[in-house]
């Protein structure tokens, strides 16, 4: 009898024992359609989805009207409890390795080794009270070649039909098109809703799910400002971030005029990110500071999920000039040369304080949100030029760099722009 027949037959006495002895504890979670739409039942009340990708700043999150949390795989389970005793919903991830990774989808031994342990994880959480569907896999279309994975994706959601036919299943993407919507739709039937990673591509994404053949119901499960990958570029590549106050705006009317305009197929949405990364720079998606304060994109959100602004806004950053030229413009300039710094600011009251940083421009070529290595600022000396102006000297080393501005009211709302230049003899 072969290691794979062995852990099946073991899996299925642990099915057994599971239904003869735990009875389930959790919610009840069912898929409703009527006139108005598709919805989501949680023990038969309307659960619309008002949510994050999180895994902190749980108390900002609850003020700000949230009601639910995603997670992208089961090594975090604890934030299943955190989520609960906030009476927040959570949509599990069950991490299957993408193909970008090195996952070989025609090794049988290595497919069914991770479906073994996800399955083991399904009936691990399957009860927990916060539980509202599973994630199954997360853009394992990007940069794929082997149509296999969709079967992977297909065994799970079966599986889980079968010992937890209390949560719908879905499986996210990253972006649609129609040949990705053909494959979960002929691949894999047993997928309930559609999870839909979508940065500047959530712009047509409810005319494309209609377009391209979609009929169930779907979730925009990452969302928020255009991405890195889409970003415009200076001549030598490096990628333009649009200010904290510019991101903010556009977080707020793409929930309002796109996500909750589409009642009727869409059940809602996850923001990106509740939190801090590193992706191309540190302030990209984060709506938190690396040292854990909140931005102006926070007071978006709190706006989008309650209908008004919070008691006590953050300042927000509505354009940053190097040398008076835009962040949308290239910078060049030569080395140990002034730069003055300024900025537009909408101030909603209260002491301000200005921070400054200057970092090397990242090389990373890593994509998909993978993780990226944090950039080591380089010590500069910055002085205050007027009320609104910062200036400092141009590194003397010719290459490429970048530098942020910080404004905070009260040390804790802030807002954040940066420009990337090049100095060139």
């Amino acid at each position: 009898m072969s290691k794979f027949a062995t852990q099946r037959i073991w899996l299925s006495a642990m099915f057994f024992v599971a239904y003869l002895t735990c009875p389930a504890q959790g919610t009840s979670v069912v898929l409703n359609s009527d006139s108005s739409g598709w919805h989501l039942m949680r023990n038969g009340a309307k659960h619309d989805v008002h949510g994050a990708g999180a895994k902190s700043h749980f108390d900002i999150l609850e003020n700000a009207g949230a009601n639910s949390i995603r997670l992208w795989s089961t090594n975090k389970s604890a934030l299943l409890d955190s989520a609960h005793k906030r009476g927040m919903s959570v949509m599990l991830g069950l991490y299957l390795r993408p193909e970008r990774t090195g996952m070989d989808y025609n090794d049988e031994y290595a497919i069914q080794g991770q479906l073994l342990e996800l399955k083991q994880e399904v009936l691990k959480y399957k009860d927990h009270p916060a539980l509202l569907l599973w994630g199954i896999g997360n853009e394992v279309d990007l940069q794929y070649t082997n149509t296999r994975v969709w079967d992977a994706v297909e065994e799970l959601a079966a599986f889980i039909h079968e010992v937890d036919p209390h949560h719908p299943t879905s499986t996210v993407l990253a972006g649609i098109d129609p040949a990705k919507i053909h494959m979960v739709r002929t691949h894999c039937p047993s997928i309930d809703v559609l999870g839909v990673n979508a940065y500047g591509s959530i712009e047509r994404l409810p005319l494309n799910i209609r377009r391209f053949g979609w009929e169930k119901p779907y979730l925009v499960t990452e969302w928020g400002v255009n991405g890195p990958f889409e970003a415009p570029r200076t001549t030598w590549g490096a990628k333009k971030e649009p200010p904290g106050g510019v991101k903010a705006s556009t977080r707020l009317r793409r929930y309002q005029e796109i996500i909750a305009a589409d009642s009727s197929m869409c059940l809602g949405s996850y923001c990106f990110l509740w939190g801090q990364k590193q992706e191309s720079t540190a302030t990209w998606h984060g709506l938190f500071l690396s040292d854990g304060r909140a931005t102006d994109g926070v007071d978006a959100m709190h706006k989008a999920w309650r209908g008004d602004w919070p008691d006590r806004r953050a300042p927000s950053i509505q354009n940053i000039r190097l040398n008076s030229l835009g962040w949308r413009k290239d910078h060049v300039l030569l080395p140990h040369s002034e730069v003055a710094i300024d900025i537009d600011l909408e101030d909603w009251g209260g002491e301000l304080r200005w921070q400054c940083a200057l970092f090397p421009e990242s090389t990373s070529k890593k994509t998909g949100g993978d993780r990226q290595q944090s950039l080591q600022e380089i010590p500069t000396t910055f002085s205050q030029s007027d009320e609104d102006g910062i200036s400092f000297l141009a590194p003397e080393d010719p290459g490429a760099y970048r530098i942020f501005v910080t404004v905070c009211r009260d040390e804790r709302a802030c807002s954040t722009a940066n420009i990337p230049f090049l100095v060139k003899r």
